[in-house]
């Protein structure tokens, strides 16, 4: 029994780092500070927009957005039939048995969720090295690296 313990700890504690988070995200874009623009530019592919800064710097924006809806769902639970056990004017005893059924318990869903993420990269214009890294939004996710 505890040889299997030990494994199955460091797998759960393995699975909770691949939950994406805000601190991942971090990780992910602030490692870019002070590397080549060129070499970020090469993964993270064309900026949703580009702003040449008034002291010559270049400003790299990269937008994520997306919708998702919800359905609407009914929720029900089933109720399990019931036996009865009746006496009849002879004196037997029967058993009724009434079918079991479903029970609506409501709605959930209908919502719609709007998810963003907003990257900036800044470029300095002589050595073309990424100055600075900030970013915003709900979307701002990535898992953790070890």
């Amino acid at each position: 029994m505890n040889k299997l313990l030990l494994p199955l700890l460091l797998l759960g504690m393995a699975g909770c780092s691949m939950i994406p988070t805000q601190e991942g995200y971090a990780q992910k874009v602030y490692r870019w500070q002070g590397r080549d623009a060129n070499e970020m530019l090469s993964v993270w592919g064309p900026p949703t927009k580009t702003m040449q800064m008034p002291n010559g710097n270049t400003l790299y924006s990269y937008v994520k957005e997306s919708t998702v809806q919800q359905p609407l769902t009914e929720n029900t639970r089933y109720e399990p039939g019931t036996k009865v056990t009746v006496t009849d004017n002879n004196g037997q005893a029967k058993v009724i048995e009434t079918p079991g059924r479903w029970v609506s318990n409501g709605f959930s869903g209908g919502s719609t969720y709007q998810y963003r993420c907003a990257t900036n990269f800044v470029v300095d214009k002589k050595t073309q090295e990424v100055l600075s890294v900030s970013f915003e939004g709900n979307d701002c996710v990535a898992p953790l690296q070890r």
